[in-house]
């Protein structure tokens, strides 16, 4: 309330509010602080967040035991009626949570959901592999398609950080194992221009506010992005993978600078680290790429240094315009 009634006298002395406005908003204040949550609802955990996360581990380290005692000797039947109950039960817990107002609950409801779309690919993979025999390509386009569909669907329903990522991660490997079913084996460039497709689709829609939160959508697309620039790198375009990952990195230091978003700076300058030193060698070889690689290094800590820099000097700028709204 101290923040609230300072200037609120401020502005009285000045006559912007009468006294019985300022009353009035102080009063509310009071009601509204006064009708928050308090107690456990308001802490960053809970005994049944902490119960629950115990409770959890005790039952994968059981269910891990279980299964690597009796899962060979179990029929297909039994082994489809064990990890579909699992799953069944890691859901309902979800559902029973989803309406829990406090932070701690809620982080447990997102654990729980993401938990299911693992169980659900575990299912996935026991039909695929025991009940229709499909190869091993195959069970895993199957587990990954199956996985990403699921994992999407919770996530449309209730957005977090967890169940983006598995969404991402199931992306990712249903692609590349969509491509891994071709007759031929495709070369490591199509396996990096695909993966770095979706990287690239990811971090787009990031940037359009569709996916949330977005900082993780931009950081996770931006890296998706760099492991498809790798996996091409091992193929005969490796230069060409390396430069256009070169690129893409520099783009997101510039796009740092511009918009002043520091995790574009870090996850470009990380891209800068990584792929930049392959391509001096593959550029100069042996002879002077070690003492090249050094120098674009310090280059590249000067240019972090500088984004850093930059970065606190706006974030105390900002806290200053802030303090000096309630002042």
């Amino acid at each position: 309330m101290e923040r609230t009634t300072e200037p609120l006298h401020r502005w009285v002395e000045a006559g912007l509010l009468t006294a019985e406005q300022a009353e009035r908003i102080e009063a509310f204040e009071a009601e509204r602080i006064s009708a928050e949550p308090s107690g456990t609802g308001d802490r960053l955990t809970s005994p049944a967040e902490a119960i629950g996360y115990v409770g959890a581990a005790l039952a994968l380290g059981a269910v891990a035991l279980l299964l690597s005692d009796l899962w060979d000797e179990l029929l297909t039947g039994g082994r489809l009626a064990l990890v579909t109950a699992l799953t069944v039960a890691v859901f309902g817990a979800g559902l029973a949570l989803r309406t829990a107002t406090s932070r701690a609950m809620q982080r447990l409801t997102s654990v729980l959901f993401t938990a299911t779309v693992a169980g659900v690919g575990w299912v996935t993979g026991v039909l695929a592999s025991d009940v229709l025999a499909l190869e091993t390509d195959q069970v895993m386009l199957s587990v990954a398609t199956t996985m990403f569909v699921v994992a999407l669907a919770l996530y449309l329903w209730r957005p977090g950080a967890l169940l983006q990522i598995a969404t991402l991660g199931s992306g990712l490997l249903a692609a590349g194992a969509a491509l891994g079913q071709a007759e031929l084996t495709p070369d490591p460039e199509w396996f990096g221009l695909t993966l770095g497709g979706v990287g690239l689709a990811w971090f787009l829609l990031a940037l359009g506010s569709w996916l949330a939160p977005r900082v993780l959508a931009e950081v996770t697309g931006a890296l998706a992005m760099f492991l498809g620039v790798q996996v091409a790198s091992f193929g005969d375009a490796r230069v060409t993978a390396l430069a256009v990952g070169a690129l893409i990195a520099a783009g997101l230091v510039a796009l740092a600078v511009r918009t002043d978003q520091l995790h574009h700076l870090v996850i470009g300058a990380l891209g800068l680290f990584v792929l930049m030193p392959q391509l001096v060698f593959e550029l100069f070889g042996d002879a002077i790429g070690a003492p090249a690689t050094l120098l674009l290094l310090g280059l590249l800590l000067v240019l972090l240094a500088v984004g850093l820099g930059r970065a606190k000097r706006e974030v105390a700028r900002d806290d200053d315009v802030r303090q000096g709204a309630f002042r």
